[in-house]
């Protein structure tokens, strides 16, 4: 019976701890509550390889964004006139500091003899900077243009020509903010017709949206009908296709060889 006794008491002692260690962990959490999941690590912000302060400073009023026809922001335009071109890095952050009708500034390199400025930093209305973080590849990158989609018509007046960032005319910028690419060989081609103040059709494949209007036309004139076909920026080379029969024979070679 003594036996049976203590063994029962100590089951009943041993209930009563583990109660009480279960109770006070529940009293523990309620008091503090939920315990936080821990923070994820921070982004980590790399820092400009050069130092953007000796550039020159452009100031003004963002008027509009400069979309490439796939709809990438490349650039900017200012009230004042001034094409304000960056890297594709840049282009991705610049909406998300700054809008058209704010006030921006820029240090780049300007254009000695073109309303132009290569930029290396931006700063916004609010306090928020972007700066090329890398040095650039190249002074000039290929106009990322979709070769087939939907056909988009722009109509209007023109308002300045579009340059590049070796000053060379690509097309125009309308007063509706539409941009409109056609190539430096047409843009000098067509110069008469792509002066400011004129009226101008175009049609060719591009992008409509928050960001404006962009295309790469395939169709122009001063009205729908005097309108001329032209080759497209992105058109492939003379040739057949890739895949097709004729693809690998080199002309003038033999094809017995």
């Amino acid at each position: 019976m003594d036996i049976h006794r203590r063994s029962s008491c100590r089951l009943l002692a041993g209930v009563l701890v583990a109660g009480s260690l279960t109770a006070g962990c529940a009293h523990a959490a309620s008091r503090g509550g939920a315990q936080p999941a821990p923070a994820a690590p921070a982004a980590v912000q790399l820092a400009p390889v050069f130092d953007m302060a000796p550039l020159p400073v452009t100031t003004g009023q963002l008027a509009q964004y400069i979309l490439t026809p796939a709809g990438q922001v490349s650039g900017m335009l200012l009230a004042d006139g001034t094409q304000v071109f960056f890297s594709h890095d840049l282009g991705e952050e610049l909406p998300a500091i700054a809008r058209p009708g704010e006030q921006v500034s820029v240090n780049g390199l300007k254009g000695i003899s073109q309303p132009i400025v290569r930029a290396y930093a931006v700063n916004g209305p609010r306090g928020r900077r972007i700066a090329d973080v890398h040095p650039p590849v190249s002074a000039t990158a290929p106009v990322d243009s979709p070769s087939i989609g939907p056909d988009v018509p722009v109509d209007g007046t023109i308002l300045a020509p579009l340059y590049d960032m070796q000053g060379k005319v690509q097309g125009v910028i309308m007063r509706d903010h539409s941009v409109v690419y056609v190539g430096e060989k047409n843009a000098a081609r067509l110069g008469a017709w792509l002066r400011p103040g004129a009226t101008l059709h175009a049609i060719g494949t591009g992008v409509t949206g928050d960001h404006g209007t962009a295309i790469n036309a395939r169709e122009i004139g001063p009205d729908v009908n005097q309108a001329i076909h032209i080759e497209p920026t992105d058109a492939p080379p003379p040739g057949a296709f890739p895949g097709s029969a004729g693809y690998d024979v080199i002309p003038g070679g033999s094809s017995g060889e």
